[in-house]
């Protein structure tokens, strides 16, 4: 059963992809908004199979070059749009920060060079889907297109809790692009703790150089509510990596029986 599993930092659009996939592309079954790499399939006899789940970007390391038959697409996004989107469930708080941004994108390196993985970027998809959607198909021949990605509100019948996290079924926009922009205390917050922020934004090319630091120039850094906190738990990372290690020998031991 060959599974296309998808990943990235909470924020980053991974449910909009998925529901993109789910409903533009042929399949034998997906989970209904996000289901772990180490949980078995809805569908146990599927030949191709869609999942989410956008934390498994760091779950995969023991079992990806292992496994030939999962392929794993990584949705990275603006770090500044990110650190500054909110749940509409959660709105006197920010759902991500920099720190878990960076953690993700760092674990999506070790997969870059890697024929089946695919790192995409949220602001190409809402620029122009169709031609993402053609990209997708590219890099993986066996998937069989049924609709347009820019179509795919017309056929799509998104879960609630999808339609919870993308707050409604639209048509692929980019409107959101440039909210990031009504948060700059936030922003300015985030890069005094992080200051590799900015050489992040050059290095993925969402900006050219420093100069957009000038639009903080006089604002002031404030620090408010977040869902995830500023520093790791380091504990409870070290039993999460345990677990990690023995979900992915049961994880092995069935997907190659």
């Amino acid at each position: 059963m060959k599974r296309l599993h998808i990943v990235g930092c909470p924020r980053s659009g991974t449910t909009l992809l998925m529901e993109l996939i789910s409903t533009c592309f042929d399949s034998d079954g997906f989970c209904s908004h996000e289901s772990s790499i180490f949980a078995p399939p809805s569908v146990p006899d599927a030949e191709l199979y869609f999942s989410k789940q956008p934390n498994d970007i760091k779950q995969l390391q023991h079992i990806f070059f292992r496994d030939p038959q999962l392929y794993v697409i990584y949705m990275g996004r603006d770090p500044r749009a990110v650190i500054t989107s909110k749940h509409r469930e959660s709105p006197d708080q920010y759902f991500c920060n920099y720190r878990v941004w960076r953690e993700c994108d760092l674990a999506a390196q070790a997969y870059d060079q890697h024929a089946r993985f695919l790192r995409l970027r949220y602001e190409d998809l809402v620029a122009d889907p169709d031609a993402i959607q053609a990209t997708i198909a590219a890099h993986f021949p066996f998937l069989q297109q049924r609709h347009r990605f820019s179509e795919y509100h017309q056929h799509a019948a998104p879960s609630a809790d999808s339609q919870r996290a993308m707050n409604g079924l639209r048509a692929v926009n980019p409107e959101s692009l440039n909210k990031w922009r009504s948060h700059l205390p936030r922003i300015a917050e985030q890069l005094q703790r992080h200051p590799r922020l900015a050489e992040d934004l050059v290095r993925l090319g969402y900006e050219p150089d420093h100069s957009w630091l000038e639009e903080l120039e006089g604002v002031q850094a404030i620090a408010l509510p977040c869902r995830y906190p500023e520093r790791k738990a380091h504990l409870k990372e070290a039993e999460r990596r345990v677990r990690v290690w023995l979900k992915s020998r049961t994880y092995l031991k069935q997907r190659l029986a």
